[in-house]
């Protein structure tokens, strides 16, 4: 059986390609929004963050971006679990 790709994961769950920093903080970087918003700001968060016009406009993820680091994080955890459980 095939796994759903993570990008149509996050496009299912979000319903968006670009999807707000405040819905992902907590979930996947840990932080809280106002937290995540000075480090966007600062370019300092593990995906690129932008503003979808203005200075005003609310900071957006790119879904592939998101996804692409949610892959990096999940193929770096397996190396680590199997560099420990090797036999």
């Amino acid at each position: 059986m095939k796994q759903i790709s993570t990008f149509f994961a996050l496009m299912a769950e979000f319903g968006t390609a670009e999807i707000p920093l405040e819905d992902i903080c907590d979930k996947f970087f840990g932080l809280q929004p106002d937290m995540a918003k000075k480090r966007a700001a600062r370019r300092q968060l593990p995906v690129t963050a932008y503003r979808g016009g203005t200075q005003k406009s609310p900071w957006l993820v790119s879904a592939q971006d998101l996804a692409d680091y949610i892959d990096e994080q999940r193929t770096k955890a397996k190396q680590e679990w199997d560099q420990v459980n090797a036999a």
